[in-house]
């Protein structure tokens, strides 16, 4: 059972607040016939709560409990603070100004936790602000009374101050507005107050300057010496008031916000429901409840999106804030304002704190962010996201596809959260275009799919692109190549043979070509030539170019092949092409025979052998009768070397091969491996076991490379190297 703890604040020094907390605290204590507790929590000025109650010397303070927390029970708290004639506690915050700075956040809440076990009511008159002190002492409160004065400036103040409580999550219905030293003759009548506040005032106090003098020079409060003042009155009357309220209610379990919200990332499972499959089949009553919790909040937050949707024109605006970082933050404090105030009137009954604040955060997620992409966008272990319509979201971690638990509320916040990746690009998506190919602002590779092509809804893929490109060191560690491997990449790259990278989908192609192409020396220029620029060269000399679809008129396009032929004149010394798909291939074949050496690409194909003959069929898509023989003689002449890259069924990726095109024999390319990957079987926890091995061959490109002057150990290609 815990206590009611009542939090006295202002947004401006001077408006009587102190005066208001220990006479509201008295009212209080004749309201509840029981124990009740006034703490000055003035961590600027503490001493005003000791005066007016004529206790100069406290026997213990909050700074002493703060050292009392691992040893003090709640039935031990009766003796601890000062008790004043009329029945009423008190405790100030600390004796000596250096004593403050024991009250951190966490001890502040471990305090009141403490008191409102020992107590029936806490009044805490707080220090002017929300300074972090003062939010830890809010974030204990069951109730927040804000008092102010009927002038301009105080009440512009509290108008700032209740934004500043509605970001921080307390609900509007635990904030009550008090008007201090009323005078009916005033400028600012109340009416006017509250139009301009947008809340209604729960208690006006009117202003009696003569009383509240005599009181201090008297140290006794109002209530105590002049109980028939009209103060002491409208005091008494807002304590019956709250208290009546307050005993209507079960106790409150007070939960505190978290101050810096993370979006969880849900822990998979084999169901959607997060319970094994053979027990899923009769939900719990828990469960039930929890479900239905969550249909609740669903709804809440739906409605909410909805609104501000109707209120804000989000996609213009956003477009507007793209290039122009003070509209952006502009518009996002905007949108923050507009869901604060439409969480106070549409999820009026949510009064845990940290429910408010998880609604807001996600709220927001969908308007300005990717909704609850965003933990998993955030999350190191998941590698690729696959939203399979708004209510399946897979996520692969460590090769492994799994259901994240995770969904978006409707289709349309899918569609909208897919349109608000590609509009900042350029490119579009509709039912004229319903697919497109993008990226994230960390490159992070995008796939989208609308109906009607989509049948069951928008289809969102997502390959990440990690926060720390991976090396050299970190490739052999994780077993996708050894020592010697990587030692062969560095030097065909800077002798400059033209590669080619080979490998099925998400066998880590673009990540090995990322890691290739940082072998390239420095004082070289690069040309990068991408669908979606994924690259990361670290060189100082790169000039990235990225192709354009068609406009709505179906003009504009700028394809790959257009883009190598473009680069030819750009005097590059290499091309990458991040991957031939069409028929870019015979241009690039091309731009490799005609001098530019030291080439790289990517293609789709599951062996050396398929590379090929997929790469020959690429380059009849160009258009011209060219026979086969003469396709493939061009192919051996541009390229050296194949890389095979495979991803494994335990979700691990190796090179496979390493295979020289040695040359042709009639009309077959003839390969030769230097390199293989040679499984062995699964470990305990089936993961694959295996090792590289030397073929024992010699590529014949060493000899060439030997006569320009590139050296390298012969003895890495003979089989008994490892």
């Amino acid at each position: 059972m815990a206590g009611w703890i009542y939090m006295v604040t202002s947004a401006k020094g001077g408006v009587g607040k102190s005066l208001f907390a220990h006479n509201f605290a008295l009212a209080l204590l004749r309201e509840t016939r029981g124990r009740v507790l006034l703490v000055d929590m003035d961590l600027d000025y503490c001493g005003d709560g000791g005066l007016a109650l004529n206790i100069e010397h406290p026997k213990r303070t909050m700074a002493d409990l703060a050292g009392l927390l691992d040893s003090l029970l709640p039935n031990m708290l009766r003796g601890l603070p000062d008790c004043h004639s009329s029945g009423l506690h008190f405790m100030p915050a600390y004796r000596r100004p250096e004593e403050a700075a024991l009250l951190t956040g966490p001890v502040i809440g471990r305090c009141f936790d403490l008191l409102a076990k020992g107590f029936d009511a806490v009044v805490a008159d707080l220090s002017t602000g929300f300074h972090p002190a003062n939010l830890a002492c809010l974030d204990c409160a069951t109730r927040i009374f804000m008092l102010f004065t009927p002038d301009v400036l105080s009440v512009a103040h509290t108008g700032k101050g209740l934004e500043t409580l509605q970001h921080h999550a307390f609900p509007q219905q635990m904030i009550s507005l008090v008007l201090n030293r009323y005078d009916p003759r005033g400028d600012y009548p109340p009416e006017m107050i509250q139009a301009r506040l947008g809340r209604p005032i729960q208690g006006i106090l009117p202003n009696e300057p003569e009383a509240l003098a005599k009181s201090l020079t008297n140290r006794q409060p109002m209530l105590l010496g002049q109980p028939r003042n009209p103060f002491s009155r409208a005091v008494d009357e807002l304590a019956g008031t709250v208290w009546t309220n307050e005993v209507s209610t079960p106790r409150p379990q007070r939960s505190r916000a978290i101050r810096e919200f993370v979006m969880p990332v849900v822990a998979p499972s084999s169901s959607p429901t997060g319970i094994p499959t053979d027990q899923a089949i009769r939900p719990s009553a828990s469960h039930t409840s929890q479900q239905a919790d969550g249909d609740r909040l669903d709804a809440v937050k739906l409605r909410i999106h909805e609104r501000l949707v109707e209120e804000m024109d989000l996609k213009r605006l956003e477009l507007e804030a793209v290039h122009d970082a003070r509209l952006a933050e502009q518009f996002q404090t905007d949108v923050r304002k507009v869901v604060d105030r439409l969480m106070d009137e549409e999820g009026e009954r949510i009064a845990d704190r940290d429910v408010r604040t998880r609604l807001v955060m996600e709220i927001l997620s969908e308007a300005l962010g990717l909704g609850p992409l965003e933990s998993l966008l955030a999350d190191e272990s998941v590698t690729e996201v696959m939203c399979n319509g708004h209510d399946q979201i897979f996520v692969e971690r460590k090769g492994k596809i799994q259901l994240s638990g995770l969904r978006f509320m409707t289709g349309k916040h899918l569609r909208g959260t897919i349109e608000r990746i590609v509009a900042p690009l350029g490119r579009r998506i509709d039912e004229m275009s319903p697919m497109v190919d993008a990226r994230l602002k960390d490159g992070s590779r995008v796939n989208a799919v609308i109906p009607p092509l989509a049948v069951d809804g928008p289809l969102l893929t997502i390959r990440k692109f990690p926060s720390k490109s991976l090396q050299v060191e970190d490739l052999v560690r994780f077993g996708s190549i050894n020592q010697a491997i990587a030692d062969l990449f560095n030097f065909c790259v800077r002798a400059k043979l033209n590669i080619l990278i080979s490998g099925g989908t998400g066998s880590g192609k673009t990540t090995l070509l990322n890691l290739m192409s940082s072998f390239i020396p420095h004082d070289e220029r690069i040309v990068t030539i991408e669908d979606s620029a994924e690259l990361q060269l670290k060189q100082e000399h790169v000039c990235r170019l990225e192709s354009r679809p068609p406009s709505l008129e179906g003009t504009g396009e700028i394809t790959i092949r257009d883009l190598v032929r473009n680069s030819l004149r750009m005097r590059p010394d290499r091309i990458v092409v991040g991957e031939c798909r069409s028929a870019e291939a015979l241009d690039m074949l091309q731009a490799m025979n005609t001098g530019h050496d030291g080439s790289m690409t990517t293609i789709h194909a599951n062996s050396p052998r398929d590379a090929l003959n997929r790469l020959e069929t690429l380059v009849m898509f160009a258009g011209f009768e060219l026979p086969s023989r003469a396709i493939r003689e061009q192919v051996t002449a541009a390229i050296n070397i194949i890389v095979q890259q495979s991803r494994f069924p335990d979700g691990s990726r190796k090179i496979t091969h390493i295979t020289e095109l040695t040359g042709m024999e009639g009309d077959v390319i003839t390969l030769q491996d230097i390199f293989e990957y040679r499984q062995t079987g699964l470990d305990e926890q089936g993961r694959v076991v295996g090792h590289f091995v030397a073929s024992g061959f010699i590529p014949r490109f060493m000899n060439t490379l030997e006569a320009k002057g590139f050296t390298f150990p012969r003895e890495i290609f003979l089989e008994s190297y490892e």
